[in-house]
C-alpha cells in the first residue's frame, strides 16, 4: 500500500507490522519450542529480500496478490483458477518461492513450468495482452539467507500447448491412472527428466 500511496519503506515500520502479524496467527501451532528461532529466520528472509530485491522502490506494481480465472470450456477443460503473487510494471509475472538450498536455474524452471504457464494464461485472460517475462524470486533458507531470480521469457506457443495437453490428460486420465508429468520435489532425484521433458 505504501507505494501505491508514494510513502518511502521504512523498515523498521514493517517489522513492527511483521511482529504484530506474527503475534495475531490465527489458530494454535505448535512450535516445538522452536518459535522465536522460526521467527528470526522468517524476519531474516524478509530482509534480504528486501536489501536484494530487483525491484525499484518507486516501480508500481501491476497487480499484487490477485485472485483470478479463466472459462476453458473453448478449449475442452476447466475453468482455471489462480493468485498471481505479484505482476511488476509492463507485465512481469513474479510468483515467490521459499526453499532450503538453492535451486539451479534449469530446476527452478522445470519445477515451476506448470504453475507459471496457469499465470501466464490466467494475466492474459484478465488484460488482454502477453506477459513480457516471468520471474521466480526463490527465498533460500541457509545460514545466511539469499535471493536467487531466475528470469524467464512470456510463455511459449509450445507451452500453452504443453499445458493444456496436461491438463486434458489429467482430466481424462483420472480413470485409466494415465503417466502425466507433474513436476514437483520428486524430480530431482528422476532419472527419467530427460524423457519427461519431451512429452507432449
Amino acid at each position: 500500500m505504501a507505494r501505491w500511496r508514494k510513502q518511502a519503506f521504512e523498515l523498521e515500520r514493517f517489522r513492527q507490522r511483521f511482529d504484530q502479524g506474527w503475534a495475531d496467527q490465527p489458530g494454535k501451532i505448535n512450535w516445538d519450542g522452536q518459535e522465536q528461532a522460526q521467527k528470526n529466520t522468517a524476519w531474516s528472509l524478509l530482509e534480504t529480500y528486501f536489501a536484494e530485491t530487483p525491484i525499484k522502490a518507486n516501480e508500481m506494481p501491476e497487480a499484487v496478490e490477485v485472485p483470478v480465472e479463466t472459462v476453458l470450456s473453448k478449449h475442452g477443460l476447466p475453468t482455471l483458477i489462480g493468485i498471481l503473487d505479484l505482476v511488476r510494471a509492463g507485465g512481469r509475472i513474479v510468483d515467490f518461492k521459499t526453499s532450503g538450498k538453492t535451486p539451479s536455474a534449469e530446476d527452478a524452471i522445470h519445477l515451476n513450468e506448470v504453475q507459471l504457464s496457469c499465470y501466464s494464461v490466467l494475466y492474459r485472460e484478465a488484460t488482454g495482452k502477453l506477459e513480457t517475462g516471468r520471474e521466480l524470486h526463490h527465498l533460500i533458507k541457509t545460514k545466511t539467507p539469499k535471493l536467487i531470480i531466475t528470469s524467464l521469457q512470456p510463455m511459449s506457443e509450445s507451452q500453452q500447448v504443453r499445458l493444456f495437453r496436461l491438463m486434458d490428460s489429467y482430466q481424462e486420465g483420472l480413470v485409466r491412472e494415465d503417466f502425466v508429468p507433474s513436476a514437483g520435489l520428486q524430480c530431482l532425484g528422476c532419472e527419467f527428466r530427460s524423457e519427461c521433458r519431451l512429452w507432449c
